[in-house]
């Protein structure tokens, strides 16, 4: 048997005889053993393809108590001061976020599936919501598919379903859906929660809320949430599926705001199309065939900006009213407008059809290089510009989305960082560059090596601050060959990307925007991240999670040991 397969093995036994005296032994809370396996290669790696790490066991958990055993037996004896512990649902993080190297991976998809229908008094105002309790393993294609049996659905959505309830709460869950009821973290109004010491905790806004605005969109840093309450809104039959082209960034961008302020639209996303193969080549193969001029002649070497939205509905007279009225106030290009109508279901599930597309090609499980960030509304242009500017020299496969929220949509009480707001603007924008490798571009590869440094720059452009003395600016300018200037523009040196002849230097305004779903590799950066809200998001780690023992391939905060 070859060494490392060896080693595997003598690793997970190791485990296994270190948790022998509670795995097969009666405990208080009547959990009898622990089901550990060997990690499998799909659990060392995620849907990113570019960081693997493999625990030494996974924990398939029946209950959340087996969750609660294993982290309080961890917290409570100095036998265990190496473990860490990762909650995974699909897998579907980039960086290694749900990975625990040489601790203990718990896939929550093994958890029993729990979705059930209630109602609420929500507010004590005399009027009943509906709401429903999925645990946290559950996917959000299956909440749909039962929520749709009531005539009911979730408000806020992702655009790809195949996600856990669990993953998307802890760093926050966005869509087109989210300038209207905000991301999926404002709309859950109870939860249970295993903290790092293996607490079982019902939090809600009344009950526990500092754990409860903690763990939205807390990167898992605090407790593993098993149970998640969210409020549902009556279910549309149809949807009314409309994409709009420009080819010109400003009036491209004042529709998506105009959209989003008018209130007349369900769903909102912007996308940028670099050329207009991208636009043909969409339109072909699009999950559900749209109409398009086909007599309409496209320029060369013009990107184009296409905005998609969509109205549901029930009644076809009614929604072509508030189409026809929405239009009227757009400035699209009339000759590409495009629409259909499709069932609520299946406008929802409309990534999976891709999915599955590419999933017969052998380029589902590639690497996947993504980078997304929130940025100031006064920022965008220069945003955008940076990154086109950033990957002119790659080939881009896969989209780039770029679209409007609204400020007051979200709960500031939450741990998910909006970016600067200089401005006292009520809009910003999430820009998500969601690029697919080819399967040779694998790890440790040049060409994943490019795209991870491309991505590199923008960040560090990105999130800078013009003006500002931060730790991260000094520390950047030292790592990685760039001058951030404390009073004046972000300048890099450009042939450490790959990009310019030695010597020459290329200088951008920082423009205070954040990373949403971030990733860093040291604390100094997370603190940097959080800004005025480090030290409250470092109180509550101490508060539920003292030892460290959650999420470790978050990178935020290293192991301590029992008694240190």
């Amino acid at each position: 048997m070859h060494h490392s397969v060896v080693s595997s093995h003598i690793k997970v036994l190791l485990v296994l005889s270190l948790f022998s005296s509670f795995i097969f032994s009666p405990t208080p809370i009547h959990i009898s053993f622990l089901y550990f396996q060997t990690p499998t290669l799909s659990q060392i790696l995620d849907y990113g393809r570019i960081i693997q790490h493999s625990p030494l066991a996974v924990l398939n958990p029946k209950t959340p108590q087996d969750i609660s055993l294993l982290l309080r037996s961890i917290s409570s004896s100095t036998k265990y001061n190496y473990l860490t512990v990762a909650a995974r649902g699909a897998g579907h993080s980039t960086h290694g976020q749900a990975q625990a190297l040489d601790g203990i991976v718990i896939d929550m998809t093994n958890l029993p599936r729990s979705i059930r229908i209630g109602k609420t008094d929500l507010g004590g105002n005399g009027k009943d919501y509906f709401f429903v309790d999925a645990d946290g393993g559950a996917l959000w294609v299956e909440v749909l598919e039962e929520t749709l049996k009531h005539g009911l659905t979730p408000r806020s959505w992702t655009d790809y379903l195949y996600l856990s309830v669990g993953g998307t709460l802890s760093v926050g869950g966005v869509s087109g859906q989210a300038f209207k009821y905000g991301p999926q973290i404002c709309n859950v109004l109870e939860m249970d929660v295993v903290t790092g010491r293996g607490e079982i905790v019902t939090c809600s806004e009344d009950e526990n809320s500092e754990l409860f605005y903690g763990v939205l969109g807390g990167l898992g840093q605090f407790g593993i949430i098993t149970r998640a309450r969210i409020i549902l809104k009556i279910a549309p039959r149809m949807v009314k599926w409309v994409r709009l082209f420009y080819n010109d960034f400003s009036r491209f961008i004042e529709d998506e705001e105009l959209l989003i302020s008018m209130g007349e639209v369900d769903y909102v996303e912007g996308f940028i199309r670099l050329n207009n193969n991208d636009v043909k080549s969409e339109v072909k193969s699009m999950p559900y065939r749209l109409s398009i001029d086909e007599d309409h002649k496209f320029e060369r070497k013009i990107t184009f900006y296409s905005i998609e939205m969509a109205i549901y509905y029930d009644e076809e007279v009614a929604v072509q009213q508030i189409l026809d009225r929405t239009l009227s106030r757009l400035s699209f290009i009339p000759s590409m407008l495009n629409s259909l109508d499709v069932p609520y279901f299946d406008f929802l599930n409309r990534v999976r059809q891709e999915e599955l597309k590419l999933r017969s090609r052998g380029l589902w499980d590639v690497p996947h290089p993504w980078l997304n960030v929130f940025v100031p509304r006064f920022r965008i242009k220069q945003f955008k510009d940076l990154l086109l500017d950033t990957i002119s020299s790659t080939p881009v496969d896969g989209p780039i989305l770029i679209y409007p929220f609204l400020r007051h949509k979200w709960n500031p009480k939450m741990s998910v960082v909006l970016p600067t707001d200089e401005m006292e603007e009520d809009i910003f924008y999430t820009v998500s560059l969601l690029r697919s490798a080819v399967p040779s571009c694998s790890i440790g590869s040049s060409c994943l090596q490019t795209f991870l440094q491309q991505n590199q720059k923008i960040i560090d452009i990105g999130t800078s601050k013009a003006g500002s003395d931060s730790e991260i600016d000094n520390s950047r300018a030292t790592e990685n060959g760039n001058m951030m200037g404390l009073n004046g523009p972000v300048c890099i040196d450009e042939k450490k990307w790959g990009e310019r002849e030695m010597g020459m230097m290329n200088c951008w305004d920082g423009m205070g925007a954040k990373q949403y779903i971030p990733y860093y590799n040291e604390e100094r950066e997370w603190r940097v991240h959080f800004g005025e809200e480090w030290k409250r998001f470092e109180a509550l780690k101490s508060k539920f999670d003292p030892l460290n023992v959650l999420t470790p391939g978050q990178r935020i905060f290293k192991r301590r040991d029992k008694g240190a």
